[in-house]
């Protein structure tokens, strides 16, 4: 029996026209049960979070927010870290149950330098915090250009006060910056024909940032070359040297067509890549995990629905990554004023 038989539509013969009306009502039942069989498959949130008080210091700023990270500290998620592309700071905050505590301003640069570092991702590793800017011209001004976005900084939590030292909303203190790896772009293939193009015409730009084992990874939004974005790897405490060779890398992730890396997360096996569209294709957001055998997994695609029609996943943040639970990650999104925080828990 077929399906159009065991829906009772063709039980006995039927006028030309009637049955070109059931066949098209058969259609869109067979259509609603491919849409809700889908829907099914989308790993779902648990929206329960909140955001005790805005984030600085306005209404744009904390409507781009785009990458976080926080620190292993006891107890956890007291020393944190977020990052807005649109302005010259990043911004600490803590974790209390299911609410985000944003907390003080860290200065990146002077308000008098032309631009902004464009800050796109930030990551936590052996005492240090991270703050990468795209390295890739602006996406809506791409005839003009922005140097500081080609920049990485970097600087140190206090152990005891959970802390960088030099949080200030005026100046900057105690900040490493550098920008090797803007060289290490312009000259590695596969993407290095693409350095300093405009995402639109497959330019290269960094979302997603994570530092693991000696190593900063960069994970670009785009190029999305034969199904695959990528990540760049160098030493990490070369990077911020002027001399000592920088072992750079680049890995091909096959993540799917016009699909780029949106965020990164150090897990205990590996990098979580948050994916999603290098610009405004249909791709569905996803969670993937790149394994210490350069292994990929697809973990689950994400319904966003929550957080709004516009919404654009840019930030995953580790909640849970022990054996006394599952693997729980926090999702933030651009669009959306201090991110819509969404929690989804993921099986590996």
């Amino acid at each position: 029996m077929d399906l159009l038989t065991s829906l009772g539509l063709f039980a006995r013969p039927l006028p030309r026209s009637t049955a070109m009306v059931r066949l098209g009502l058969a259609a869109m039942a067979f259509g609603g049960l491919v849409q809700t069989a889908g829907a099914r498959e989308l790993l779902q949130p648990e929206p329960k979070w909140t955001v005790g008080t805005d984030f600085a210091d306005s209404k744009k700023a904390r409507s781009n927010l785009s990458g976080a990270a926080c620190a292993p500290t006891s107890p956890p998620f007291m020393s944190c870290l977020i990052v807005n592309d649109d302005k010259k700071y990043a911004q600490t905050f803590s974790i209390e149950g299911a609410t985000l505590r944003p907390a003080r301003v860290v200065r990146l640069m002077p308000d008098d330098v032309e631009g902004d570092p464009d800050a796109e991702a930030a990551a936590y590793d052996d005492g240090y915090f991270y703050v990468a800017g795209s390295h890739g011209r602006p996406r809506h001004h791409p005839d003009t250009g922005n140097p500081p976005s080609y920049t990485l900084f970097r600087f140190p939590m206090n152990r005891q006060t959970l802390q960088p030292d030099f949080v200030s909303d005026q100046d900057v203190k105690g900040l490493e910056a550098t920008t090797r790896l803007r060289g290490v772009l312009e000259t590695l293939p596969p993407t290095a024909d693409k350095y300093d193009k405009p995402l639109g015409d497959g330019g290269i730009n960094i979302e997603g940032l994570a530092v693991r084992k000696g190593r900063v990874y960069v994970g670009l939004r785009g190029p999305s070359i034969d199904r695959h974005a990528f990540l760049i790897s160098v030493d990490r405490d070369a990077i911020f040297t002027d001399d000592r060779p920088l072992q750079a890398r680049s890995h091909a992730l096959k993540l799917g067509k016009h699909t780029g890396i949106r965020d990164l997360a150090k897990v205990r096996n590996g990098l979580l890549v948050l994916s999603g569209p290098v610009n405004d294709q249909a791709v569905r957001p996803a969670i993937f995990l790149w394994d210490d055998d350069g292994e990929l997994q697809k973990l689950a695609e994400l319904d966003i629905a929550e957080a709004g029609k516009g919404a654009k996943a840019e930030t995953l943040l580790v909640l849970q990554d022990d054996d006394s639970g599952p693997l729980r990650v926090l999702v933030m999104f651009d669009g959306p004023e201090n991110g819509h925080p969404l929690e989804y828990t993921l099986k590996r």
